[in-house]
């Protein structure tokens, strides 16, 4: 899974950055998005420990 997340980071990195350096709300957005989805794979790893 570590992987996973890994890869996702480098194939959002680029444009991650164009906001980043772009467009701030758009920056805010993608990076709250971003965190949310890795609250969820958290989420299902916890939760797969114990079924």
């Amino acid at each position: 899974m570590d992987e996973l997340i890994e890869k996702i980071k480098e194939e959002i990195g680029d444009t991650i950055t164009y906001y980043e350096e772009t467009d701030a709300l758009a920056y805010e957005g993608e990076s709250l998005g971003l965190q949310e989805a890795l609250d969820i794979i958290h989420d299902q790893q916890e939760i797969g420990k114990y079924t």
